[in-house]
């Protein structure tokens, strides 16, 4: 479980170019983004990543990262999932507390904000917000994240946000919990 922070938090360091406004979305222009097991609502005018076009950086596991238009500067803020095989049929509020335990030695200058037991979509989790940063250089980061479970997959849910920026932490709190399993 380790494995699936660490993942997710490097996904963050994936950049690509994109064009358009601010990034900033009303929560009513999302569109639901269907996947076999999972769906997820984003905003409309960000961007899918499939598989087939990540860097050679983003590990495997990662299902899909999606990316807000470019906003100026390298940071594009973005949602990521991540799956992994577990070796039990842990609900989602195990897995989610497991990872709350390993996930912090992950990553640099992790500082916790928030953690609490949430209903997201009828499923009893974890939603927990962070800032930290994956190497010394980097500005600190808004990251929020939950962690759903069924029939022996992980699904890391991560999105982040620049630290200034309470919009993007609140469109983060937004995606994430509109994720459900299909």
């Amino acid at each position: 479980m380790k494995k699936s922070l660490a993942i997710a938090l490097l996904s963050s360091t994936f950049l690509l170019t994109s064009c358009g406004g601010n990034g900033e979305v009303p929560v009513a222009d999302t569109l639901e983004q269907n996947f076999e097991t999972f769906s997820i609502n984003i905003p409309g005018n960000w961007r899918r990543v499939n598989q087939d076009n990540f860097a050679n950086t983003i590990p495997k596991g990662t299902s899909v990262i999606f990316l807000s238009p470019s906003q100026g500067g390298e940071f594009l803020q973005n949602v990521n999932i991540v799956q992994e095989s577990l070796n039990t049929d842990a609900s989602s509020l195990e897995y989610g507390k497991a990872n709350l335990i390993l996930g912090s030695k992950a990553i640099i200058d992790y500082r916790p904000v928030s953690t609490e037991e949430s209903n997201i979509q009828g499923i009893k989790t974890v939603f927990h917000t962070f800032r930290a940063r994956n190497v010394s250089t980097d500005p600190l980061r808004s990251y929020a994240q939950s962690y759903f479970a069924r029939d022996r997959v992980g699904y890391t849910v991560t999105c982040i946000a620049q630290d200034e920026s309470i919009d993007q932490q609140q469109t983060c709190e937004t995606i994430i919990k509109s994720f459900r399993f299909s």
